[in-house]
């Protein structure tokens, strides 16, 4: 299995390096997560928002079993404001205003279930988040407890031909997640809330071609 995925990879990186001059392919181990959030006592669906999070992750890295996984990176945070929040623009039609929070994340998780191809992770996670909201600076500390699940395939290997060699060490995952956070947004956003989403590993790609 991790000789083809190495095969593959230099398959894919050949075009690349084409043109004959020495040259690299680096893919960090990262996870990256989309989901959605509503919060709780908030009837508005307005207030509910789209999650997107990616960044370094150790469990990414890992070519063996683990049982801990650390990460940072980035954190964004979407959603349309209620009714009142319309603008005007220059033409005078009215347009709905967005709410866009972009930041960093910090996670821990400990992986309370673990089998060969599948594992179920219990963690947590703080994040700092700054948008614009009704013409203010909007600052916002996060935090979240979380569970997830997901399927991998964990190992290293290198591998590669005349033109092109590549190594591979990590896992590959696909994964859903469910968790409950608490933010420090305006009472009309809802500070407490619930999510879910779907999650994505990849593990540290090194192609190069000479």
């Amino acid at each position: 299995m991790r000789a083809l995925v190495v095969a593959v990879l230099v398959t894919l990186s050949a075009p690349a390096f084409a043109g004959g001059k020495p040259a690299a392919i680096v893919i960090p181990p990262i996870e990256a997560e989309l989901g959605a959030a509503a919060p709780i006592g908030v009837a508005t669906p307005e207030a509910n928002s789209t999650e997107f999070r990616v960044g370094v992750h150790s469990a990414s890295l890992a070519w063996k079993p683990t049982r801990f996984d650390v990460g940072i990176g980035y954190a964004g945070s979407y959603r349309s404001l209620p009714n009142e929040a319309l603008v005007r623009t220059i033409d005078s039609q009215l347009v709905e205003q967005t709410l866009r929070m972009h930041g960093l994340y910090l996670s821990i998780a400990y992986a309370i279930e673990r089998h060969r191809h599948w594992r179920t992770w219990l963690g947590a996670r703080i994040d700092t988040l700054s948008g614009t909201y009704h013409e203010r600076q909007l600052n916002v500390i996060g935090g979240s407890i979380r569970l997830s699940a997901e399927i991998f395939a964990a190992g290293a290997h290198a591998g590669g031909d005349r033109n092109v060699a590549a190594f591979m060490a990590g896992a590959w995952a696909l994964g859903v997640y469910v968790e409950g956070t608490a933010r420090t947004l305006p009472d009309e956003l809802g500070p407490v809330g619930v999510g879910a989403g779907v999650s994505m590993r990849v593990p540290f790609i090194l192609a190069v071609g000479y």
